[in-house]
């Protein structure tokens, strides 16, 4: 009678195919490492929502306007020179510039960082629970920290560029006194509040100003100094402008920063640097234009006098010259093109103060310059063909006219800007101004935390599928069946129980700590018994009824299923002996609650089997131990005395059992295999590559000791895993 059968056919599986029971299966069997890595990046996430320092959000919005209101309506295209539409690009550029920008720096000290020291990790989350502006009491006696309410205040801290975002310690004293110390505990200077403090180090001197200082004597402030320079330009890329709607003239300025009220402030400084310096730069273009002015009227006062005197001088030689009607329409038009001309030219030359000359604005006056030149050229000819007294005195005429129209327009003109300078709001209106923010914009609690637990979720299910593709061992006993040519005869289920069982016995507590005692309805022993079961019809066959149990490696259920089966088969009235058959790291003692002095090794040495076995360790079991061990327990199974020993043993008891050392680890196995009638190999469930169980079947066949079956162990306990019954490998018997 065969005790072999022939495993069922299956169809091969794919490696590249996981169906939905598949994934669900490795999501129920790693579902302890997926819930720790879960809970791993959600208490980091939650860590950091509570702890991470909080950014707040400070806005404002100014309005570009094409022109400057009445006034303009008044002085009419004079005005329109310096007010022209502006490009809010160009506008964006002015706010974002360095003279803006560090005129705010410079204002709010922002080159300057002062803050208390505070406890590592939660003191700032403290210090900002703190209520109301008072100080807040230290905990745990530590004054030196920071704990809520504490305030400095510093006007000018200025350093050497080598000192620059060194960190200096501020140690307040009693009194409003205070200390500041370098960063190896060395005394720069100390003084009091609202005095300018002077010291010279090796670096070059430091000049300090404290303008208010709130804290308990005692208490620690990191201050520090960084480049204006740089300063400036990291708020240049970090403050946001852009124009809110395409086209509309009002821009946004945004800043996100850790303090509420600073970052308001820093906004609110960039704006009304920017809102001056627009005013600053319409009074400067109205001052330049007013200094032209003041250059030309003098000496056209001067051109004037003079063609009044020489029109005088010839009206008192010649007497009055009559010019008809035509004569002094011809000479009225030539001062007007002289005037217009003028006029167009000064608009020129403000033109170009701002734009090239290849500009739109530029070229069309140049374009009527040249077509008064023109029509002047054709009047100049018409006078030129009067008679030689009306000629010239139409030409001082003419000079007188023309000078006196100068005069008055440039007179004009000045008294316009005079007025224009006075009035100049500037083509800027603050629509809204920052405020202080209440609450952050980041993190949002709710929001990280949410993401934190979503993160981890997708994190533990990829690490539990990550760690399957690396273990990729075998699972399926019919895979194992096909490998090593031999029958599965269980699946043993996986056992919480059975884990706190084990970390007892590793405590060395008192009693046994097997399974099939102290949980025999446990699923995992329903296992062992249908192990126990088929043993039976192999036994029956077997050169005797000794058997060795081993595994290819160590920490993959051997020992437990050499103590579960033993007190199975013992509780069905059979006398059972257990041998540890690992003499160097065998445990079984532990297990059983035993202690080792003397076993196996004392036995092969000659001793008598009263002498070192532990009798009734249960009903019908007993149990014999590694002992103190071997220093070569190799050359003690070589020699004839192991096989003596086995024979005493297998005519002393119905059935032994052999707990002995991973096969891919020690040659032990394969010494003591020679002796036992049946060998089971345990193999743990995806634990095994095909080619360490190969190697195994190989090393035990070598030797002369053929696996008789296999145990499957610490199975995950899904339905799909009891597709194959241990049925289906249970030896048929003789009706």
């Amino acid at each position: 009678m065969s005790i072999h059968t022939n495993p069922v056919p299956v169809e091969a599986r794919h490696d590249d195919e996981i169906d939905l029971s598949e994934i669900t299966s490795v999501m129920i069997e790693n579902r302890v490492l997926i819930a720790a890595v879960t809970a791993a990046i959600l208490a980091i996430g939650v860590a950091y929502a509570f702890l991470a320092t909080p950014v707040y959000r400070a806005d404002a919005t100014v309005q570009v306007d094409d022109a400057n209101g009445a006034l303009n309506d008044k002085l009419g295209d004079l005005a329109q020179m310096f007010n022209g539409k502006a490009s809010a690009d160009a506008e964006i550029e002015l706010i974002r510039s360095r003279g803006v920008v560090d005129d705010a720096v410079r204002q709010l000290h922002l080159d300057i960082d002062a803050r208390p020291r505070y406890f590592p990790l939660i003191g700032r989350r403290i210090a900002r629970g703190a209520a109301g502006d008072t100080l807040a009491d230290p905990l745990w006696g530590l004054a030196r920290f920071g704990w809520g309410g504490e305030v400095l205040r510093v006007s000018q801290f200025d350093v050497p560029p080598s000192l620059y975002d060194r960190k200096f310690t501020l140690i307040a004293g009693a009194d409003q006194q205070f200390q500041l110390m370098d960063r190896h505990g060395n005394l720069v200077l100390k003084g009091h509040v609202g005095s300018l403090l002077y010291s010279m180090t090796p670096d070059g001197p430091v000049r300090l100003r404290v303008d208010g200082l709130v804290a308990r004597a005692g208490t620690e402030f990191r201050l520090s100094r960084a480049s204006t320079q740089l300063t400036t330009a990291l708020l240049q890329k970090t403050v946001e402008v852009g124009e809110k709607t395409k086209q509309s003239g009002v821009i946004g300025i945004r800043l996100d920063g850790d303090d509420s009220a600073r970052t308001a402030a820093t906004v609110n400084a960039i704006v009304s640097g920017y809102v001056r310096r627009n005013v600053g730069w319409k009074s400067a273009q109205a001052q330049q234009m007013l200094g032209f002015l003041g250059n030309q009227l003098p000496q056209l006062r001067g051109d004037l006098e003079q063609a009044e005197q020489r029109y005088n001088t010839f009206r008192n030689r010649n007497g009055t010259v009559d010019l008809d009607a035509e004569s002094r329409l011809l000479l009225q038009a030539i001062a007007d093109g002289k005037t217009q001309a003028a006029a167009l030219q000064q608009e020129r030359s403000a033109l170009l103060q701002r734009f090239t000359p290849t500009h739109p604005s530029v070229t069309a006056i140049d374009a009527q310059l040249a077509s008064l030149r023109r029509q002047q050229t054709e009047r100049g000819a018409t006078l030129a063909a009067l008679p030689d007294t009306q000629q010239s005195a139409g030409r001082l005429m003419r000079d007188v006219d023309i000078n006196s129209g100068l005069y008055t327009s440039l007179m004009d003109s000045a008294q316009q800007l005079g007025v224009m300078k006075a009035g100049q709001q500037g083509n800027v209106r603050v629509v809204d101004y920052a405020v202080t923010a209440e609450e952050p914009v980041k993190p949002k609690q709710a929001i990280v935390i949410a993401a934190a637990a979503a993160l981890g979720l997708m994190a533990g299910i990829a690490a539990a599928f990550v760690r399957r593709a690396l273990l990729n061992g075998l699972e399926s006993p019919f895979e194992i069946e096909q490998i090593a040519d031999a029958p599965v005869y269980a699946v043993i289920p996986h056992s919480e129980r059975q884990l706190r069982l084990q970390r007892a016995a590793g405590r060395n507590e008192p009693g046994a700590h097997i399974l099939a005692v102290a949980a025999p309805d446990d699923i995992a022993v329903e296992g062992v018994r249908s192990l126990r079961t088929a043993l039976q019809f192999r036994l029956a066959e077997a050169p005797n009824n000794v058997v060795m149990i081993t595994g290819p490696r160590p920490n993959i259920g051997k020992s437990f299923l050499s103590g579960n089966l033993a007190v199975v088969l013992a509780s069905v009235g059979k006398r059972v002996l257990i041998v540890d058959g690992d003499m160097r790291r065998g445990k079984l003692h532990q297990y059983f609650g035993l202690s080792r002095e003397r076993g196996l090794p004392d036995m092969i040495g000659g001793a008598s089997l009263d002498s070192v076995v532990s009798r009734e360790v249960l009903p019908n079991l007993d149990v014999l131990t590694r002992g103190g061990g071997s220093p070569m327990p190799a050359e003690m199974l070589f020699g004839e005395r192991l096989g003596i020993v086995v024979e005493q043993l297998a005519k002393a008891y119905d059935i032994v059992i052999l707990d002995t050392p991973p096969v891919l680890a020690v040659t032990d196995s394969a010494l003591i295999g020679k002796h036992a009638g049946t060998t089971l190999l345990v193999m743990r469930h995806a634990r095994h590559s095909v080619a360490e169980l190969r190697e195994t079947t190989r090393l035990l066949g070598a030797a002369g000791v053929p696996v008789d079956a296999i145990v499957l162990s610490d199975v995950p306990q899904r339905a799909s895993d009891y597709a194959y019954s241990p049925y289906h490998s249970m030896p048929e018997t003789a009706p």
